[in-house]
């Protein structure tokens, strides 16, 4: 299905209008950076010195919900909004993707070269659709598969997001990046690698400094757990934003200033204020493609200025079960 036949306002009009809201602030953005990074680090720390394994398991978890909110806001650092310096921001961006284990240089390809020209078309994206022939055409098991990672169970979104998107396309350089972009790519890789390497001794250190825990449980605990919670939260955030009933997929070239505008294929999903505001408003997704230059910290109000001079030409919808299990059905 697609959005409504009716009369929207032109792309240069909307942007003009949002364009109040794409005002950064150092302070703001500084103080975002710095918040960010110390829940996580205050999670991992829960994971090291909380005595009970319960409160390190929830530890664990807010560790992976922060690092949820972590790529969020590393989300628009690397489309330099988050403070005015673009040198503070790209800074921002590179120190913020690694606790994700994002290669910040292929991430900038992927989203700025491929997502944002071209959302919801041929190019390999998160959750694209397959045509109804070419769903027939997979083996049983992969047809499986794909209705698995679409439905609502939760691990699903990270196992696929895990799977079919992070290690292909966000550690090391794919065969089509371009070969001027390589070795900026691969330098971010290494720098992932120590990265890693850092992270991993200390907790495999824990027997030495910890309260009540082995190498094996820090590991566990303070690295694979708050990494896959992450992965779910970023396999669902990816699914939403441009899966619903409404919003076509396009396998042909499209007009960009017509039914194809980036956004009319993104869904506004209003979840409670306080999920809104820990995500940095990741789920007002339309007025983002519109004018990626608008922060996190002015993208709620930028949104509901949009939603509003969309009129029911916006593809607005409100998180809980039932909406759910509404697209997880019609949406195959």
């Amino acid at each position: 299905m697609s959005t409504p036949q009716v009369n929207v306002p032109s792309r240069r009009e909307l942007i003009h209008d949002v364009n109040v809201y794409a005002q950064s602030n150092t302070a703001r953005g500084v103080a975002l950076f710095t918040l960010d990074i110390l829940l996580y680090a205050g999670a991992v720390a829960g994971v090291l010195f909380f005595p009970p394994l319960w409160a390190k398991t929830a530890s664990g978890i807010f560790a992976g919900m922060a690092l949820g909110r972590i790529f969020s806001l590393a989300h628009n650092a690397a489309h330099e909004n988050i403070v005015p310096s673009r040198r503070l921001n790209r800074i921002f961006a590179t120190i913020l993707f690694l606790p994700i284990f994002y290669n910040c240089r292929l991430w900038i390809y992927e989203h700025h070269a491929l997502h944002h020209p071209f959302t919801n078309d041929t190019k390999s994206d998160a959750f694209k659709p397959f045509s109804k022939q070419e769903f027939d055409a997979l083996p049983a098991w992969r047809r499986w598969l794909e209705r698995f990672y679409r439905s609502p169970t939760v691990i699903s979104w990270g196992i696929y997001y895990l799977v079919e998107r992070h290690w292909s396309t966000k550690i090391y350089p794919p065969p089509y990046r371009p070969a001027r972009l390589r070795p900026a790519a691969w330098l971010n890789t290494a720098l992932l690698g120590i990265y890693a390497a850092g992270l991993l001794s200390i907790l495999a250190a824990a027997p030495y400094y910890a309260v009540n825990l082995g190498t094996v449980g820090a590991l566990l605990l303070g690295f694979a757990l708050p990494l896959f919670v992450f992965e779910i939260h970023d396999g669902f955030a990816l699914y939403v934003q441009h899966t619903d009933p409404r919003i076509p997929w396009f396998n042909t070239a499209v007009d960009r200033n017509a039914e194809g505008r980036t956004e009319l294929l993104s869904v506004h999903l209003v979840v409670p204020r306080p999920m809104g505001i820990f995500y940095h408003d990741v789920f007002a997704h339309p007025v983002h493609h519109l004018h990626p230059k608008v922060p996190c910290y002015h993208a709620y109000k930028a949104q509901k200025l949009l939603d509003s001079r969309l009129g029911p030409a916006a593809v607005v919808r409100y998180f809980g079960f039932t909406w759910m299990l509404e697209t997880s059905r019609t949406c195959k």
